[in-house]
């Protein structure tokens, strides 16, 4: 998704999974396995990216 509301990725980094769901399948129209898919890629994308202290 090219327009990927900021809020997606801040509710990820902070471990609020649910609400990243609902923020991406809000801004996507989505279903929502297609937007939990989603999360999960982009949880591992964003973890890869910024590995934990």
């Amino acid at each position: 998704m090219d327009n990927l509301p900021e809020s997606v990725d801040h509710e990820i980094l902070n471990g609020r999974i649910v609400h990243a769901i609902k923020a991406y399948r809000d801004a996507s129209g989505c279903t929502i396995h297609e937007a939990i898919d989603f999360v999960q890629e982009r949880d591992a994308e964003l973890h890869r990216d910024r590995p934990t202290p």
